[in-house]
């Protein structure tokens, strides 16, 4: 009982860690786009990555 509880416990924990981890992993990403957009913009020039990004809508 005790040990399944526990058990329960560590790996609630790690599934929170985890979310934690991929949503700021996001978060930094997203900023990093934004940073390369703005410099890529006071420098005149376009985004060469954009056209990978592109999704077409169905």
């Amino acid at each position: 009982m005790q040990l399944s509880l526990i058990l329960g416990l560590v790996a609630l924990v790690f599934a929170l860690a985890t979310l934690v981890v991929v949503l700021e992993d996001r978060r930094a990403a997203r900023r990093d786009a934004e940073r390369r957009k703005a410099r890529l913009s006071r420098l005149g020039e376009v985004d060469p990555l954009a056209p990978g990004r592109l999704q077409l809508e169905r």
